[in-house]
C-alpha cells in the first residue's frame, strides 16, 4: 500500500491535512483541519473515479501549488496537493490511471 503527505480539498469544505493511502479498492484520506482538531477517513472507491488530471489553474490549486484534481461521479472534483513535491503528485497520477483504468492528463 502506497503512502503520501496530502493536503486535499472537496467543493465546500476547508482544506485538511493528512495522509493518502492507495487500498485495494479505493483511496484513503486520514488527516484533519488542525493540530487539536478530530481526525477524518475519507474513503473514494476507484469505481467512482471519472478522470483525473493535475490542476494548474488558479482554482485547481492547492495553497498556490498545482494539484491533483479527481472529478468524482457523485460529490464534484476533489483536489489533492502534495507536500512532498510535485513529482509525486505525477507519481500517483499514474498509479490512479492503473487503478482505475482512466486516462491521465499531466
Amino acid at each position: 500500500m502506497s503512502s503520501y503527505a496530502v493536503l486535499w480539498s472537496e467543493p465546500g469544505r476547508p482544506t485538511r491535512a493528512g495522509k493518502l493511502e492507495l487500498e485495494p479498492t479505493g483511496l484513503r484520506l486520514e488527516g484533519s483541519l488542525g493540530e487539536r482538531a478530530t481526525r477524518e477517513v475519507h474513503r473514494i472507491f476507484y469505481e467512482d473515479v471519472e478522470t483525473v488530471h493535475v490542476g494548474r489553474s488558479n482554482r485547481e490549486r492547492i495553497a498556490g501549488r498545482p494539484s491533483l484534481v479527481i472529478d468524482l461521479a457523485v460529490g464534484g472534483p476533489l483536489r489533492i496537493g502534495s507536500l512532498q513535491g510535485l513529482g509525486v503528485l505525477s507519481d500517483l497520477a499514474e498509479q490512479l490511471g492503473h487503478l482505475t483504468a482512466t486516462a491521465i492528463s499531466l
